[in-house]
C-alpha cells in the first residue's frame, strides 16, 4: 500500500490553515455586523419610516424577517416576499438586506483569507482521491483467511479520516465563498431598489472588489457551480469534489435534525462512525430514517425477549430483514448487521469493521439509509436503498408514515460478545 505524503504549510496559510467551516455554521463575523443583526432583529434601522400596517402585516413581517435571517435556502425567497409587501415592509426589507449583505461579505472575506494556495490544495485532492480508490478496491477483497486485507482496511481508515477532515476544511472555505457570492447578485439587485438615498455601503466599487477577491480564491468555480444540483451528481469531474462535500454536509445537517429525537446515544455514535468511514472512502454518508431505526430496534428487542441471535426471526410476519423494514413502512428491504455483546455504539462499529461481511455492508455503494437499533447488549444495523427523504419536499416527507407501534430506546445492558 502506498504512503501518502502530507503537505507542509508555512508562511501564508494554505488550505490546511484557517478556521474550518461546518455546514450551516458562520465564519467569524465582525462586532459591527453582529450589532446590525441585533438591530434588524429588533426591527431597527433602514432609515425610512414605515407605512402604517395592520396587525396581520406586522405578524407576517416578523415571520418573514426570522426566515430571511436564517441559514437555509428559504432566506432569499423570504426577502423577496418581504420586499413584495411594499412600503409597509420597506424598513424591515432594508434592515434585513443590509444585515445579510454585510454578513455574507464578512464570511466571504474571512473564507478568502483562509483558502491560500490552490495549487497545494489540488495536489492534496489528487492524493486523497487515489488513496480512496485503493481503499474501496480493498473492500471486496476482505476475507478472514486473508487478515492482511483487514489490516490494510485499518491503515486506510486511519489515513483517510485524517486527510478527509483536512480536505473538508478547504472545501468548507470554498463553499462559503461560492454560496455567499452565489446569492449576492440577487440580494444586491433588491438592495438597489430599496436602499435609502445616498447610502453607499454596498457600492458598485465595493462589489467589484469583493467579486475579484472571490474569483482569485476559487477561480471559475463561481461560474461552474451556478447550476449545480445537490440531488444530482455533476457530469463535470472538476465539480465532483465540491458536490460531494456539499451533499455530505447536507446529509449531516439533515441527520442532526432527527438523531436525538429517534435514537439513543449509542445508536447515534454507531451511525456517525459508519458515516465518517463512508465519507473517508469517498462514499456518500447514509441518512437516518425513523422507519429503518424502528426495524432495527424491534429486531434487537426481539432477540433479547425471545433469547435468540440470528437474522431470521421467530416473530410472526417478521422473519427476514426485508419483512421487518417493510413492516415499519420502509418501501424496500436491504442489508443487516447484528451484534451480541458490544459495550457501546463505537465498539459495535469496530466489531463489524473487523468482520468482512459486515464491513462490506457498511461500505455498500447502493445504500442510502441506515437505522441502528440497540436493546440491552444487542445491536442491529439495517441498510436501505430507497430514494433519500432529504431530497423530498416537506410536503412529501409529511406523507411518509412509520408503521407499527413506536418502540422507544432501551437503557438496559449486559456483557457478552458475539456477532453475525
Amino acid at each position: 500500500m502506498r504512503r501518502v505524503r502530507g503537505i507542509v504549510v508555512g508562511g501564508v496559510g494554505a488550505f490546511l490553515l484557517g478556521a474550518p467551516l461546518a455546514w450551516g455554521r458562520d465564519l467569524p463575523i465582525s462586532p459591527a455586523v453582529l450589532r446590525e443583526v441585533e438591530r434588524s432583529a429588533r426591527g431597527e434601522g433602514g432609515g425610512t419610516a414605515a407605512a402604517s400596517g395592520s396587525r396581520a402585516d406586522e405578524t407576517k413581517i416578523a415571520a418573514l424577517k426570522e426566515k430571511a435571517l436564517g441559514t437555509d435556502s428559504a432566506a432569499v425567497e423570504a426577502i423577496k416576499e418581504l420586499k413584495g409587501m411594499g412600503a409597509v415592509a420597506r424598513p424591515a426589507t432594508i434592515g434585513v438586506l443590509r444585515t445579510m449583505l454585510a454578513k455574507d461579505q464578512a464570511a466571504v472575506e474571512a473564507a478568502v483569507a483562509g483558502i491560500g494556495d490552490s495549487k497545494a490544495a489540488m495536489e492534496y485532492e489528487q492524493q486523497i482521491d487515489a488513496l480512496r480508490k485503493e481503499a474501496r478496491a480493498n473492500v471486496p477483497k476482505l476475507a478472514k483467511e486473508q487478515p492482511e486485507t483487514i489490516k490494510k482496511a485499518h491503515e486506510y481508515y486511519k489515513q483517510l479520516v485524517t486527510m478527509t477532515e483536512k480536505m473538508n476544511q478547504a472545501w468548507g472555505l470554498r463553499l462559503a465563498v461560492i454560496e455567499g457570492m452565489g446569492r449576492r447578485t440577487t440580494l444586491i439587485a433588491m438592495w438597489r431598489d430599496v436602499a435609502p438615498s445616498g447610502d453607499k455601503q454596498f457600492s458598485t466599487e465595493n462589489e467589484t472588489r469583493l467579486r475579484d477577491k472571490a474569483q482569485r480564491a476559487v477561480g471559475d468555480f463561481l461560474e461552474k457551480t451556478a447550476g449545480l444540483e445537490w440531488g444530482r451528481q455533476p457530469t463535470d469531474p472538476a465539480l465532483k469534489p465540491i458536490w460531494f462535500y456539499g451533499v455530505s454536509r447536507k446529509i449531516e445537517a439533515y441527520n442532526n435534525t432527527l438523531l436525538e429525537k429517534i435514537m439513543d446515544p449509542d445508536e447515534i455514535k454507531n451511525l456517525q462512525f459508519v458515516n465518517r468511514y463512508r465519507e473517508a472512502l469517498g462514499l456518500l454518508p447514509l441518512e437516518v430514517d425513523s422507519r429503518v431505526v424502528q426495524a432495527a430496534r424491534r429486531h434487537s428487542k426481539a432477540m433479547v425477549d425471545r433469547n435468540f441471535f440470528a437474522h431470521e426471526s421467530p416473530v410472526p410476519g417478521n422473519a427476514s430483514p426485508s419483512d421487518r423494514m417493510k413492516n415499519a413502512g420502509y418501501p424496500s428491504g436491504g442489508g443487516e448487521n447484528i451484534a451480541y455483546g458490544p459495550s457501546s455504539g463505537e465498539a459495535s462499529f469496530w466489531m463489524w469493521f473487523d468482520s468482512p461481511g459486515h464491513h462490506k455492508n457498511m461500505a455498500g455503494e447502493g445504500y442510502t439509509a441506515l437505522g441502528v437499533g440497540r436493546w440491552q447488549n444487542r445491536f442491529t444495523q439495517n441498510f436501505g436503498g430507497a430514494p433519500r427523504l432529504m431530497l423530498k419536499s416537506e410536503e412529501e416527507r409529511a406523507k411518509v408514515k412509520l408503521e407499527g407501534e413506536v418502540l422507544a430506546p432501551d437503557a438496559g445492558r449486559t456483557e457478552s460478545r458475539r456477532r453475525s
